[in-house]
């Protein structure tokens, strides 16, 4: 049964590694887009958007599978930062500068938000978790 337990943490330890490699690449990817499509002169952007579509993708099962491993506050709050992005999204285009509009605030937060939560998911996949540990311990105490 040890054994076990003890795959399962170092799995879920994969997992979320795996989900902050992820996201960082993302939130690098979404600046980059953004950077383009506010400082070029094109005139369509289809391919920056595309790539946007697939990031707000990405981060909606990332907050709902947060919310699945019972990590109910980051989850929570990814998918409810993700529809602020998507709606700020909107006032962000070409020849947009920094401001406190609402919208490029909104978008400036949720990349704030990705990027601290892929380093959060980096660093939690790196060290072993104490809540697998807490769980062991007790169920060893109550088969004992």
């Amino acid at each position: 049964m040890d054994d076990q337990a003890g795959w399962r943490e170092a799995t879920w330890r994969g997992v979320r590694m795996a989900q902050g490699v992820i996201t960082l690449g993302m939130v690098v990817l979404a600046f980059l887009a953004f950077d383009d499509i506010t400082t070029d002169n094109a005139t369509s952007f289809t391919f920056e958007y595309a790539f946007l579509l697939v990031i707000a993708i990405w981060s909606l099962i990332l907050g709902v599978s947060l919310v699945a491993m019972k990590h109910f506050f980051a989850g929570g709050v990814s998918v409810l930062v993700l529809a602020a992005g998507v709606w700020g999204q909107r006032s962000v285009g070409p020849g947009t500068i920094p401001s406190w509009e609402p919208g490029y605030v909104a978008t400036v937060a949720a990349h704030a938000w990705f990027l601290a939560l892929a380093l959060w998911l980096l660093v939690s996949g790196l060290m072993p978790g104490r809540r697998g540990s807490a769980r062991r311990r007790a169920s060893a105490r109550n088969q004992g």
